[in-house]
């Protein structure tokens, strides 16, 4: 149970030393610094096994969405133990600590079954946190899922406090930053220069084909996608951290929301070590 905290402590390290700060410094990523309260249901996940943590969009007061590669191991492809993982919400900052800010630990994750590591398709799950979320407050509300199909062009935003440089060693910000992230046609995502086909159906592909300094980045996986100010999309591959023809590509919330409330009412208990049917 301590190897969070240590992560925690390690992060604030990296950032206070390793150059990194929100002036001054280069912005692969660019976006523009949040404020508190503007985008309240997204929230870190930390985990040892992702040097620069994911993001999770909270649903209710005891859910949150993020991706399955989140909560797999990346050199075993098995679940996680949730108990190494850990929810910050209800702060903008990472460092300094806000009296707004909310820690639960993590008590179940729900994978969905067709999480395909290979092609990233069904890249998606429902956290349950140990302890519910503090009623709602002006930092810290579920987010609203979308339901009607975006049409190419729709300006949508992401919101994350992801690195900005794509490096394994790389430190996150120390703030949320958000970028805007318009809907591309999934066929030139599909290009064989761009994703190659990898862009399902069940994805929405946003951004830019063109280098540009609004790109999402190493840290932001699991985070969401919101357009027209509703939850649309869960970040599953694509950092680019601007790369010409990298645009990220989101799990579309709107084909899974009876997945994911049907997630709410499980009593079972996935083990840790769970693997998904091996990809094809």
């Amino acid at each position: 149970m301590q190897k969070p905290i240590l992560v925690s402590c390690l992060l604030v390290v990296a950032l206070t030393g390793s150059g990194f700060g929100d002036e001054g410094s280069p912005r692969i990523t660019g976006g523009t610094r949040a404020v508190p309260s503007q985008f309240m249901a997204a929230v870190i996940l930390e985990t040892p096994f992702i040097a620069q943590n994911c993001v999770a969009t909270v649903l209710n007061r005891q859910h949150v969405l993020t991706a399955a590669s989140c909560v797999m191991n990346p050199t075993t492809f098995a679940m996680i133990n949730p108990v190494w993982l850990r929810i910050i919400g209800g702060d903008v900052y990472i460092v300094p600590v806000s009296v707004r800010r909310v820690v639960r630990n993590v008590m179940r994750s729900y994978v969905h079954p067709n999480y395909n590591r290979l092609t990233d398709n069904n890249n998606i799950a429902v956290l349950r946190v140990s302890e519910m979320f503090p009623e709602f407050h002006n930092t810290l509300e579920p987010a609203l899922l979308n339901t009607r199909l975006l049409s190419d062009n729709t300006p949508c935003r992401f919101a994350g406090w992801g690195a900005t440089e794509n490096q394994t060693t790389a430190a996150v910000r120390a703030s949320q930053y958000w970028i805007t992230q318009p809907i591309l046609p999934t066929a030139s995502c599909n290009a064989a220069n761009v994703h190659n086909n990898r862009v399902q159906s069940t994805m929405i592909c946003a951004g830019s084909l063109a280098a540009s300094e609004n790109s999402a980045c190493l840290g932001n996986m699991g985070g969401g996608l919101y357009c027209n100010g509703e939850l649309s999309g869960v970040l599953a591959f694509g950092l680019g951290c601007g790369a010409a023809n990298q645009p990220s590509v989101y799990i579309d919330v709107r084909q899974y929301a009876q997945w994911i409330q049907s997630q709410f009412t499980r009593t079972d208990d996935p083990p840790a070590g769970w693997v998904p049917p091996e990809p094809l």
